[in-house]
């Protein structure tokens, strides 16, 4: 039996648009935040990371909810080497807590990342045609 897992997204993966082309599953999916990290351009991206912040930051997204091992398999493809998962506590909009996996970017690839936010309103609405453009067969 496969067992399921939730996954929280904070950057492109948190629209549907780029989700839907990189597992095969339907999700159900809820809004969250995680505590004590920050989300951060990464140099020549359109995409973003998290880092670990401090206790007052904190990064708004979606969780997936029971997302297959075989899905979190292709994640994990779709992140690359520059990417690790940790398990992280986020909280959900009701006051419910939640444990989900999270995508970080490695620490020996840290100078990559930029001290700038990273927007997920500019993503929706400008972003996200370029990442298409230019990540065209990412599937």
């Amino acid at each position: 039996m496969l067992m399921s897992l939730h996954v929280f997204t904070y950057g492109s993966l948190m629209f549907h648009r780029v989700w839907s082309k990189v597992v095969g599953g339907r999700h159900e999916k809820v809004g969250a935040r995680l505590y004590g990290y920050k989300r951060r351009k990464i140099r020549g991206e359109i995409y973003p990371t998290v880092l670990p912040g401090t206790s007052r930051d904190y990064v708004d997204g979606i969780i997936y909810l029971n997302v297959s091992k075989s899905d979190v398999k292709t994640l994990d493809a779709f992140e690359g080497e520059y990417y690790q998962k940790e398990m992280v506590e986020c909280g959900l909009t009701d006051g419910r807590n939640i444990t989900a996996w999270v995508y970080v970017f490695k620490e020996r690839y840290r100078d990559l990342v930029e001290d700038e936010p990273w927007d997920p309103v500019w993503f929706s609405e400008d972003g996200i045609h370029s990442f298409f453009d230019r990540y065209e067969g990412f599937n």
